[in-house]
């Protein structure tokens, strides 16, 4: 006879309809990196920051058998998530600015004619609270479905790329004039309780 634990347990993972789940035991993190440099000058808003023209780093760790926040049939979001980057100020000079944040977001969306990432973290830059949204259109077939792949350097341009960041009481709009967006294995692995097949 099955326990009423068992049981609740047993409806838990069937719960995740249409995206098979099923125990798991481990699975690797994968690093989700984007490089390269804004864009000059700024599309839209006071540049305050002075980012265009700058260099930036930031890399999302993310577990590959996390189940999403969110879902629907070509799209998950997950969060929260850490990321950790560096960026370069107009204001600072040659000076780095290391940023980090534990409440990072990301959501892949899966299109007939394009697939898109998008990243949203709140960060503090230069002693300013942020909101930060990038949205980077790959091209079709790069994500094989909205779940957690690796793929390969795919390139950012000002026509594929649009990063919004935001103080609460102004917002700037730049573009990234070149750079790269990869997902690529990380060294550590994770015991996770759900694992989901890709589909």
């Amino acid at each position: 006879m099955v326990s009423l634990r068992s049981a609740i347990t047993i409806l838990s993972c069937l719960g995740l309809v249409g995206m098979g789940a099923v125990p798991a035991v481990a699975a690797s993190d994968v690093t989700i990196t984007a490089t390269g440099t804004f864009a000059s000058p700024a599309v839209n808003g006071n540049d305050t920051l002075r980012l265009a023209g700058e260099p930036f780093t930031i890399s999302v760790v993310a577990n590959a058998a996390a189940a999403p926040l969110k879902h629907g049939p070509n799209w998950a979001l997950y969060s929260p998530l850490k990321m950790t980057g560096t960026v370069y100020s107009g204001l600072l000079g040659p000076t780095p600015v290391s940023i980090t944040s534990l409440e990072a977001s990301i959501e892949q969306l899966v299109g007939p004619q394009f697939d898109e990432f998008v990243l949203g973290v709140p960060v503090k830059i230069v002693g300013i609270n942020l909101t930060i949204n990038a949205t980077i259109i790959l091209p079709p077939g790069t994500l094989p479905n909205q779940l957690l792949h690796l793929f390969g350097p795919v390139a950012m341009t000002p026509s594929t790329t649009t990063v919004i960041y935001s103080d609460g009481t102004s917002t700037t709009t730049l573009q990234i004039q070149s750079g790269t967006l990869a997902a690529t294995p990380s060294s550590t692995t994770r015991t996770t309780g759900v694992v989901l097949h890709r589909k």
